[in-house]
C-alpha cells in the first residue's frame, strides 16, 4: 500500500497541470477578491475592519476551497486508474479492495494538507508585501491542525462523492461543479451576510462555511481579542455561524467531525456493497 500511496503522489505532484487545475478554484476566488471585492469592501467597513480583517479572512475561505478541490482532485487518480485497467490489476495482487481505497485516501489527504500549506504560505507573504499584516505565529500551530483536519473532512466527502463515479468525463464535469460551487458555498465570493436568507439557510446546510469559520477564527484571533462590539461583522463576513446562536469552536468542530464521519462511514459501506466486477471494470 505504501508504494500505491508514493506512486499517487508522485503522479500528481510530477505533472504541474494537476496542481494547477487542482488549484484552480482557489486561484479563482482570490482573483475575484482582489479585484471586486477588496476594495468595496473596504469602504464599506469602518476603518478598523481593513486590510487587517479581511487579508486573513479571504485566506481562510481559500484555504477552504484548496481543500476541497485538491482532494477532490487527487482521489480523481482512482478513477483515471479504474477507466485505464489499472485497478484491475492492483486487484491482482494482495491488496484488498479496501487497501486499494485506503492508499488513495491517504494519498489524498497528503496532497490536500500540502496544498494548503503551500497556498497559505504564499498568500500571506503576498500580502505581508502589499498590505504589510503580519503572520500569527503563536496560531500557527492550531493552523496546521485545521489544514490537517481538512484534509480528512474533504477525502471522506469526495471519497463519498466518487463512489458512484466510473469515468474521467463524468469526473472532469463534477470537478466543475465543485470548484464552483466552493467559493460560494466558503462565503467568499460573497461574504455570507450579503447573501439572501434562502441562500444562508443553503451554506449553512454543507460543511464549508463552518471549515472556512474554523480557518478565520484562527487567523483573526488577535484582531477578535483585541476589537469589541464586532458581533455585526463577524456574522456578516461568515467569521462565526449563527444556527439558532452563535456556534462556539467546540461545536463547530463536532459538527465538522460528525459530517466527516459520516461521509466516510458511508462510502466505506457503499464499498463494502460494490461487487469487485464494478470497481475494477474499464
Amino acid at each position: 500500500m505504501v508504494s500505491l500511496i508514493r506512486r499517487n503522489l508522485i503522479l500528481f505532484f510530477g505533472q504541474k497541470s494537476n496542481a494547477f487545475f487542482s488549484l484552480l478554484g482557489a486561484v479563482i476566488a482570490f482573483v475575484l477578491y482582489l479585484v471586486f471585492l477588496k476594495h468595496n469592501m473596504e469602504q464599506s467597513f469602518p476603518a478598523r475592519y481593513g486590510v487587517d480583517w479581511l487579508d486573513p479572512w479571504i485566506i481562510g475561505g481559500t484555504l477552504t476551497i484548496t481543500a476541497i478541490t485538491t482532494t477532490l482532485s487527487a482521489l480523481g487518480q482512482q478513477v483515471v486508474d479504474q477507466e485505464n485497467g489499472m485497478l484491475a490489476d492492483l486487484a491482482m495482487t494482495r491488496l484488498s479492495i479496501w487497501q486499494i481505497r485506503l492508499g488513495y485516501g491517504v494519498s489524498a489527504v497528503v496532497i490536500g494538507w500540502s496544498m494548503q500549506l503551500a497556498v497559505g504560505l504564499i498568500m500571506y507573504t503576498g500580502f505581508a508585501w502589499s498590505d504589510g499584516i503580519t503572520i500569527p505565529w503563536n496560531q500557527l500551530p492550531l493552523a496546521l491542525a485545521i489544514s490537517g483536519f481538512s484534509s480528512l473532512l474533504w477525502t471522506s466527502f469526495n471519497l463519498l462523492c466518487l463512489t458512484g463515479i466510473h469515468h474521467q468525463t463524468t469526473l472532469g464535469s463534477w470537478g466543475t461543479v465543485v470548484g464552483t460551487a466552493a467559493g460560494f458555498f466558503a462565503g467568499v465570493y460573497l461574504p455570507m451576510g450579503g447573501l439572501p436568507s434562502a441562500a444562508q439557510a443553503l451554506m449553512k446546510l454543507t460543511p464549508a462555511p463552518y471549515n472556512a469559520a474554523l480557518y478565520r477564527q484562527v487567523l483573526l484571533h488577535h484582531q477578535l481579542n483585541q476589537s469589541s462590539n464586532n458581533a455585526t461583522v463577524t456574522d456578516f463576513l461568515g467569521i462565526r455561524i449563527t444556527l439558532g446562536h452563535v456556534l462556539s469552536t467546540p461545536l463547530t468542530w463536532l459538527l465538522l467531525t460528525g459530517f466527516g464521519a459520516g461521509c466516510l462511514g458511508l462510502a466505506l459501506l457503499l464499498t463494502r456493497h460494490q461487487r469487485q466486477t464494478v470497481l475494477i471494470r474499464h
